[in-house]
């Protein structure tokens, strides 16, 4: 299944906050992109359920075992 991404964005933030985004991507080993998007998500749709914790929880897990989908597979818009 390809997800097609049609919009972006150009963010400004300062070379700290910045640093401490990639500390923290690295650590959970997603891009930047990503972690942006689920931020975004979780504003919008508000806070999670405990088992929508438990859903990503389980995606997270998924993905860490090389179940996730490639991103070079992933149609740009």
């Amino acid at each position: 299944m390809a997800v097609t991404m049609n919009k972006e964005l150009l963010i400004r933030m300062p070379s700290s906050l910045y640093r401490e985004t990639v500390k923290l991507c690295r650590k959970r080993y997603i891009s930047i992109s990503s972690f942006i998007r689920e931020l975004l998500m979780e504003q919008v749709e508000g806070s999670l359920t405990s088992e929508e914790d438990k859903i990503v929880a389980e995606g997270e897990r998924q993905y860490l075992k090389g179940k996730g989908a490639n991103w070079r597979k992933v149609r740009r818009g």
